[in-house]
């Protein structure tokens, strides 16, 4: 088969009616949508860095895409394959309509495309308004109030409102994947698919490839199959008549573990269509061999290893664009894997996903917790529809089957959350998509991967926690067993970018304006200024951390900082909890949590909101306390009635070593007391390490400091922890910070504690695109910090600040 891209030299323009109205803008390639091409031509400014939409008239506008080209050959037969579009476009090929797109969750296929001309060709993608079209769209009275517009049909939910892009609401269009022509001459694989499955014992794995051809009759043809080790050597190939499934088998093969545990060991399967010596086709995939159990509930065993998923939820780059941002993503990967995630999931209301996106987190090691694209509120139930839902899920599976990433399928996000807030008792339109279609073929198509039905589901409500997986909906809603859940599959607070991304978004007088007390009363209950609601995802200040705890602002510094530090509170004790599980005086936890991820990741737009990583992928206060608190080994102060000290293991081996515990008085400036412990850990074991009774009765002023040894000495992990509120302690404001650069490392000491030292990055006014190993972290006197520098710049200036220090420490990078 003989594939021609189509991905370059089009023209893009606005239609009405048949008619182009205004400018013909010139395309050097695709995907491009219609926000892209005008934001390249400085038609219009990117929505979401603001986060105001200034130009809807863009999605309630009809748009032609063309592109004219020419062929030499047409002999065989032809398809036509349109990767994205987004979404309802008719679609023409050299005058006549050849189909229709009506989904924009998977691709569009024309087979035996006809009208194809030696010479020149025309494809033209007429797209229409999508808000119109779904206005069009009439369903039974049964339906009621309870299915928006936006879940009628199958377009992208996220334009539709302001809770993941820019106010009002951003409503794309245009092309976001890419298009080629397939020219059949010969016999070749219409469609290939690879099952990996490994034995009880993991001595042996298999190999299932189910393949469809476009000729039937094979009686001539072999496969001709080759299997390559990680380093590329073959390690197996053999030949067979050609078939609709092949089965291969291979002894004893390297396995693929998650990050957490091991090694990603990555296969090449290459399987050859083949007449004689000629060869009519050929695919290749890489595989992963691993054994995934699910022994309870979430209670999954990897290669016969408990495995607990520490992650977030991953949503959108950029709600601007439905197209691929390759090195973005490859960015929010990165820091992903720096803080300690093993595990992501992907949002039901996100968007489609490149082969390569899935690729790239089978080579780092991050499983996947995979939602099907569905989203909060009831969903059309009429026949037409359900085929649509049953068709992109054939093809997301057999599409993804094969990459060990893969953890598992879920049913979309929130249906019957939804239900149970808005119209409790009613029945969920909606239903029959994720209790039937989605698991029937989840059942007939991948029955070794575990399907949840939707999340949160599992209990006696939607969001029980008791059982199945819950969402943090704790600002607004008391909710019985939610200090030990099952299992987080969302867990938010809210937070502000750093004061450089907060400048991009609003102007001057919004930061601080000159009316704004700082002072949060029953008048005024908003955590922040009233101008700052306007650049948030909607009535969110409820949804902050206890920034009560905090000294109040007078200025926009403070007021991020304590926003910051109230999230980054809250992540710390929330996972340090649910990580050693309940106690109740026992020496061993009872880790009834199995795993915990944050709501959310990223901002897919420049607003106030949950994402622990800015719109431009500068981690923020909170990404740092994330990264602690999901550090493989754990150590943890639980301050009750008696403070204990706990470890947890999440690592693949045993660890033993010592800790050192200690008061630090920062009255004093030192130790007021001590102790050491001697420690063996098995993975997946919450311990107890010791009671911190014999320090008796000492000042709240006194912080807890604790230090995990290996048997070497070596600085495992290490906690420092408060028992009192913030503002109730006195941190010292001249803490005498030596700084040095060696190489591409920060040493950094102190004199006294330093309480929450932010590194900032400047080269030539370029605040952006620094990165450091860690940050907004406490720095205690007489031990000394390495910190490596990461990011774009090899050069600039750094600045070092604990946060109640009066005065900054600068030094040359």
């Amino acid at each position: 088969m003989n594939r021609i891209r189509l991905d370059e030299d089009w023209t893009l323009c606005q239609t009405k009616g048949n008619e182009t109205s205004g400018r013909i803008f010139k395309l050097k390639h695709i995907p491009c949508q219609v926000h892209d091409a005008l934001i390249q031509e400085g038609i219009i400014e990117n929505p979401n860095l603001k986060g105001f939409n200034y130009d809807r008239w863009i999605g309630k506008s009809d748009w032609r895409y063309e592109k004219i080209f020419s062929l030499e050959d047409i002999s065989g037969s032809w398809n036509l394959v349109l990767e994205g579009l987004d979404t309802y476009a008719d679609i023409y090929f050299n005058g006549v309509r050849v189909a229709r797109n009506e989904s924009a969750y998977m691709p569009c296929r024309i087979e035996g495309l006809t009208g194809v001309q030696k010479g020149e060709n025309r494809l033209c993608l007429e797209f229409k308004a999508p808000e119109q079209v779904l206005k069009e769209i009439e369903l039974p009275e049964k339906y009621g109030e309870y299915v928006p517009d936006f879940c009628k049909a199958r377009v992208f939910r996220s334009g539709f409102h302001d809770f993941s892009g820019p106010h009002p609401d951003l409503v794309r269009i245009g092309i976001y994947g890419h298009i080629w022509l397939e020219q059949v001459k010969t016999n070749g694989f219409r469609d290939i698919t690879a099952t990996v499955q490994m034995d009880p014992d993991l001595s042996w794995g298999k190999i299932i490839s189910e393949i469809s051809y476009w000729d039937d009759s094979q009686e001539k043809e072999t496969l001709h199959y080759i299997i390559k080790d990680p380093a590329g050597r073959v390690v197996l190939e053999g030949e067979e008549n050609a078939s609709h499934i092949l089965e291969i088998c291979l002894e004893e093969p390297m396995l693929w573990w998650p990050r957490s545990h091991g090694s990603q060991n990555l296969y090449e399967l290459e399987i050859r269509l083949m007449a004689g010596d000629d060869l009519l086709d050929i695919s290749r995939k890489k595989i992963g061999f691993r054994r995934v159990e699910r022994k309870g509930q979430f209670d999954f065993y990897i290669n016969g290893m408990a495995v607990k998923l520490w992650g977030a939820n991953l949503t959108q780059v950029d709600t601007m664009s439905g197209c691929y941002h390759k090195k973005r993503m490859e960015q929010l990967l990165s820091l992903a894997e720096m803080a300690n995630c093993n595990t992501l999931r992907i949002w039901g209301e996100s968007e489609v996903l490149p082969d390569e996106f899935y690729e790239e987190c089978d080579r780092r090691g991050i499983l996947l917790w995979h939602d099907f694209y569905l989203g909060y509120n009831m969903y059309n139930e009429e026949e037409h529809m359900l085929e649509l839902y049953r068709e992109e899920a054939v093809w997301l599976v057999n599409r993804l089957k094969h990459h060990p990433s893969i953890l598992m399928w879920c049913g979309g996000n929130e249906v019957l959350l939804s239900r149970d807030f808005q119209y409790p008792g009613a029945y969920c339109y909606g239903e029959k998509i994720f209790k039937k279609i989605y698991p029937e073929i989840c059942e007939n198509l991948d029955p070794d991967r575990y399907y949840h039905i939707n999340c949160p589901s599992g209990g006696e409500w939607a969001n029980d926690p008791r059982e199945g997986d819950s969402h943090g909906y704790t600002h607004q809603w008391y909710v019985p067993g939610v200090k030990y859940p099952v299992f987080f599959s969302e867990n938010a607070r809210f937070s502000a970018p750093q004061l450089k991304t907060m400048r991009r978004m609003m102007e001057e007088n919004e930061l601080w304006p000159s009316d704004y007390t700082g002072q949060n009363t029953r008048k005024n209950r908003l955590p922040w200024p009233r101008s700052w609601e306007e650049h948030s995802c909607g009535e969110q200040g409820i949804k902050v951390g206890p920034v009560e705890h905090y000294y109040d602002a007078d200025d926009a510094e403070t007021l991020i900082h304590n926003l910051g530090a109230s999230y980054s509170e809250y992540i710390k004790y929330d996972v340090e909890r649910i990580r050693r599980g309940e106690t109740d005086g026992s020496l061993l936890g009872n880790r009834r949590t199995k795993g915990h991820f944050l709501w959310k990741l990223n901002n897919c737009c420049n607003l106030i909101s949950y994402g622990v990583i800015d719109y431009f992928n500068e981690p923020q206060m909170a990404y740092y306390a994330l990264k602690r608190a999901y550090s493989p080994l754990q150590i943890s102060f639980q301050i009750d009635d008696r403070i204990s000290v706990w470890m947890v293991n999440d690592t693949a081996e045993q660890i033993n070593g010592s800790v050192n515990i200690a008061l630090f008085s920062l009255g004093k400036n030192k130790k007021s007391a001590e102790l050491n412990r001697r420690f063996v850990i098995k993975p997946d074991e919450s311990k107890m390490i010791t009671y911190l009774d014999e320090f008796g009765q000492f000042r709240k002023e006194n912080i807890l400091l604790a230090y995990v040894h290996d048997e070497a000495g070596k600085v495992l992990t290490e906690n420092i922890d408060y028992v009192d509120i913030e503002r109730h302690l006195d941190f010292p404001c001249d803490t005498g910070i030596h700084a040095h650069v060696e190489e591409n490392m920060l040493v950094l000491s102190s004199e006294k504690f330093a309480r929450c030292v932010e590194l900032l990055g400047n080269e030539d006014g370029d605040e952006f695109g620094w990165l450091f190993e860690d940050n907004y972290f406490d720095l205690v006197p007489g031990v000394e910090k390495r910190i490596q520098i990461m990011g774009m710049h090899s050069k600039g200036k750094i600045r070092i600040k604990p946060y109640y220090d009066e005065k900054y420490t600068e030094i040359d990078f």
